[in-house]
């Protein structure tokens, strides 16, 4: 479980299930509710490793809810609308290896960037192959013109 006393101070360690502070991409949130062992001198709080995992999916939760992120199961569905394996969801989206992993089992949360991106293609699919295809990469022909426009290619 935890020790009896502090590695810190060598104060008492009780059971405790008070609010333990998590930080996250430098935003702090308050979890409730994880069995956890605290020293009564010092503060310091001991968590098995069942406790530090449930204690990260809440905050990611709560930080999730608080910037209004799709959940773990709406990118899921998302997902799975397209006919997508999670490698090949990451490759439309452009994330790394694992990333859609972690936000479907809800270790981490989306960027509002990614998020935003996942809502589009939730509203046209069709988008997915487009990001997918090459085509947002194809160098434009000719030069633009003073307003940054392309001149339309003649054909001959």
């Amino acid at each position: 479980m935890y020790p009896k006393t502090c590695a810190e101070c060598g104060g008492r360690v009780h059971a405790s299930r008070d609010a333990i502070p998590f930080e996250i991409r430098g935003e702090s949130v308050l979890v409730e509710g994880v069995d956890h062992g605290r020293c009564d001198n010092c503060g310091e709080a001991y968590l098995t490793l069942a406790a530090t995992e449930q204690l990260q999916q809440e905050a990611v939760r709560l930080l999730r809810e608080a910037h209004g992120l799709l959940s773990p199961q709406e990118i899921r569905d998302i997902r799975r609308s397209l006919g997508l394996s999670q490698a090949a969801f990451e490759a439309v989206l452009g994330v790394g290896a694992k990333t859609v992993v972690r936000w479907e089992k809800g270790t981490v949360f989306q960027s509002v960037t990614a998020d935003r991106l996942m809502r589009l293609i939730r509203h046209r699919p069709e988008l997915a192959a487009t990001l997918t295809s090459g085509q947002l990469y194809a160098a434009p022909q000719g030069c633009p013109d003073s307003a940054g426009a392309f001149p339309a290619r003649a054909h001959g």
